[in-house]
């Protein structure tokens, strides 16, 4: 564990450095491009520590297991995390494979601050990588806020000042997400997934940091002492090379070839859509129901789960009889999605919803005339 050094007993005088000069210890924050897996799509912030005297530049970040063979234990939100030390080397050199840009903000904390922040991070380290995967309250912009929240605090001497939260904090902190990763296969999963807490806009505005860049925002105008803590420009450690923009066909494109497919069988009289519908339908519905009964931190109750439910399959011999009903609760669902004061579901879900209402009205021979 890369300790920052206590001064030895046998030290020369001369030679004990001070440990308030304001260069014996610098603070870097890390902002990492986005990636391509799940993951990785919002970007990733960690901090960098260096001590020039005792020659020593780490990165502390928090890390988790990889969830590549281990799908069923993340589901049941048994995957560990910790916070872990890397050489700056080490970690850039993760980034250079993929191709992401790592860019550092110089951080203006007190000396005092800063010692106590690398304590605040040492300890995170001791405690290994036991703690439970939680990528709500453990993110990692969150973390490194906290972090420092932390490190100030503990001094006793300092306080911080945040600035007045603006109107972007005032959304949910799944529009938060949705807002800034790319419209893509991974951000639908994610839209699916969480519920509850996490579609709640009244949460503290403070809990809503999950995104790097909303942290260089909030620290470009927050302040200790009268100091602010960014204030300079970023130094580029790495060049982007490649930036992921997203898939070039989205959920979106599926769900209105799905649609358009739908209104085909209408005319064509063929049973292969309807099978391929409704196949779709139960899948979507069993990945729902876990989430709302899921273990795993910003599941829950979701409006999905009016929809997306087995009801319709178990109840398909009757679907003559609810065909026209579940249209018509398809219909005002959309309505009541569309006029939310804030956004609820992902809007691929506004055309599946036509989907299957299409697709009911067609079962309950309410599409016989045509």
């Amino acid at each position: 564990m890369p300790l920052l050094p206590c001064v030895a007993q046998d030290e020369v005088v001369a030679d004990v450095p001070d440990r308030m000069a304001d260069d014996f210890v610098s603070v870097g924050l890390l902002i990492a491009d986005r990636g391509e897996v799940l993951y990785s799509i919002l970007g990733h912030a960690a901090l960098h520590m260096q001590c020039p005297y005792y020659g020593l530049d780490y990165v502390y970040t928090y890390e988790s297991e990889d969830v590549q063979g281990k799908v069923w234990r993340f589901l049941m939100n048994d995957l560990r995390m910790g916070m872990v030390a890397m050489p700056l080397s080490d970690y850039l050199e993760s980034y250079r494979r993929e191709g992401r840009g790592v860019s550092e903000y110089s951080l203006n904390l007190p000396p005092m601050v800063k010692t106590e922040l690398w304590r605040v991070l040492d300890d995170k380290v001791a405690e290994g990588m036991e703690l439970q995967y939680d990528y709500i309250n453990r993110g990692c912009a969150i973390s490194v806020v906290n972090s420092v929240n932390e490190a100030v605090k503990s001094t006793h001497k300092y306080n911080i000042l945040y600035p007045e939260w603006d109107e972007s904090f005032d959304r949910s902190l799944g529009e938060i997400v949705y807002d800034d990763a790319p419209h893509s296969w991974q951000i639908f999963v994610i839209s699916t997934m969480v519920g509850g807490v996490v579609l709640n806009p009244n949460i503290p505005k403070e809990e809503k940091l999950v995104l790097p860049k909303d942290v260089v925002k909030v620290w470009s105008k927050t302040t200790i002492s009268g100091v602010t803590i960014i204030s300079d420009a970023p130094k580029e450690l790495l060049p982007s090379l490649k930036e992921y923009q997203g898939d070039m066909f989205t959920p979106m494109h599926a769900a209105l070839l799905l649609l358009l497919l739908v209104i085909i069988s209408v005319f064509i009289k063929t049973d292969v859509v309807d099978w391929l519908v409704w196949v779709i339908y139960i899948l979507l519905s069993l990945f729902v129901l876990w989430m709302v009964f899921s273990p795993l931190p910003g599941t829950g109750m979701t409006p999905l789960i009016i929809l997306f439910n087995l009801l319709p399959i178990i109840f398909w011999k009757w679907r003559k009889k609810w065909g026209i009903w579940f249209m018509a609760l398809s219909v005002v669902w959309c309505v009541v999605m569309l006029c939310a004061p804030h956004r609820l579901v992902d809007g691929t879900y506004i055309v599946l919803a036509l989907v299957y209402a299409l697709s009911a009205a067609k079962q309950s021979d309410i599409c016989k005339f045509v």
